[in-house]
């Protein structure tokens, strides 16, 4: 596991940011509480007073939670805006943190690859796209990696580090210990659709959605079963959070990569067209009070949507419990190990800090029993007569030779 103990140096004390939003602006806040100076890249003068504003509020939080006022102006003063990339050739490593599309990440790191100098790290904050589609959009495919921070960037622990097809190992060097002079659990790994993280919560959420279409549980049941049994908030309350519109374009991006282990649940899609899309819109799996903001109990136009006709969703058991929720997470940590997309050892340790597990997923397979998940895997698998009903059951190979092995855990 990599250490989360700060690096003692880095080759500049100044770090460009390319994007002054919700992340960028968070980002920066996490730089500036490491020592570091910040040069904050946007593209229009309204963004980077929208985004400074933001930097103000997070601030000042921290100082509601024992910052000194004068340690926020000093952390404050050493941001420097700008609107155009001629001060880059300064900086040594450069985050960028725009929106999530490719034409955009395009144009940013073509004038990256022209402002930096010629040993300056291009990392990419980017939560699914490709870092080797990216690093090919500048002459330096070996100095670009994806540096994954997650939201709120100045509180979540978890970096992913990813490296692309030609990121060299001294970029990656470089990019985990910028991480960890932040104070920040850097895990390395593997380059994969939506990386690791994202990857083995879309599982998750995803069979949260279907247990919830079989019409065998409410929407209160699972979120507090699931908090009573592993995590700090439930599924369906953290949809909202997000956004469903959000949501299905994720699912749809992970249906695309992994295909049909990764079906979109259609309570989604139609939830999406019903304009009930969480917190943004009032109305999601749960309606809220629109002058407080704050929940006010399950949505009267949800249950009407579960209620209506339509094609039911298949579900293998009558019977639910918390632990069949993260069944599909616990195999995809097997497909992953699999895939070496990350050292063993870290993946509890970066589901825990990324998500906020009490326990990550191999601790629970082995909690369980890795022949009692492996029976429960093939259960939901198939029918009686052998037919396969759910392919996101299909059981992970590595799995199934942990069990034939005799191993009674996973580490």
């Amino acid at each position: 596991m990599q250490s989360t103990e700060p690096a003692e140096t880095m080759k500049s004390s100044m770090i460009a940011v390319v994007g002054a939003g919700t992340m960028g602006s968070s980002i920066v806040v996490a730089l500036l509480a490491a020592g570091y100076s910040v040069l904050l890249k946007e593209t229009d003068q309204a963004f980077l007073d929208k985004g400074m504003a933001n930097i103000d509020r997070l601030l000042s939080g921290r100082v509601k939670k024992g910052l000194s006022p004068e340690e926020a102006q000093l952390q404050r003063s050493r941001i420097e805006c700008v609107l155009d990339f001629e001060r880059f050739a300064e900086v040594d490593f450069v985050i960028e943190a725009a929106p999530e599309n490719i034409e955009i990440k395009k144009s940013i790191f073509e004038q990256l690859d022209q402002w930096c100098n010629v040993d300056a790290i291009l990392a990419t904050n980017t939560s699914s796209l490709s870092i080797t589609q990216i690093a090919n959009f500048a002459r330096r495919a070996d100095k670009v990696v994806g540096l994954h921070f997650f939201n709120p960037a100045h509180i979540m622990k978890l970096v992913e580090v990813i490296p692309g097809l030609e990121t060299s190992h001294d970029t990656v060097a470089r990019a985990l210990e910028l991480a960890q002079s932040m104070g920040k659990l850097a895990i390395r790994v593997e380059e994969c659709a939506s990386f690791l993280v994202n990857r083995l919560l879309g599982r998750y959420m995803n069979e949260s959605l279907f247990t919830l279409e079989g019409g065998v549980v409410g929407v209160e049941e699972i979120d507090k079963a699931v908090c009573d049994y592993v995590m700090p908030i439930g599924p369906l309350a953290l949809r909202d959070m997000n956004g469903a519109d959000i949501g299905l374009a994720v699912a749809n991006f992970n249906y695309q990569e992994y295909g049909e282990r990764f079906a979109v649940p259609a309570l989604l899609s139609r939830m999406v067209e019903a304009n009930m899309l969480g917190q943004k819109t009032m109305s999601g799996f749960y309606a809220y009070d629109k002058e407080t903001r704050k929940r006010s109990g399950v949505n009267p136009e949800l249950l009407k949507l579960l209620a209506s006709p339509k094609k039911k969703a298949k579900t293998a058991s009558a019977e639910f419990s918390a632990e069949r929720l993260f069944l599909p997470m616990i195999n995809e940590s097997f497909l992953a190990m699999q895939e070496r997309i990350c050292q063993p050892e870290d993946l509890d340790a970066a589901l825990m800090a990324g998500l906020g597990m009490r326990r990550g997923p191999l601790t629970l397979a082995s909690e369980i029993g890795l022949k009692d998940c492996l029976a429960m895997l093939e259960a939901s698998f198939k029918t009686n007569s052998g037919a396969v009903v759910h392919e996101r059951f299909r059981p992970a190979p590595l799995l199934k030779r942990f069990v034939w092995a005799g191993r009674s855990s996973v580490l």
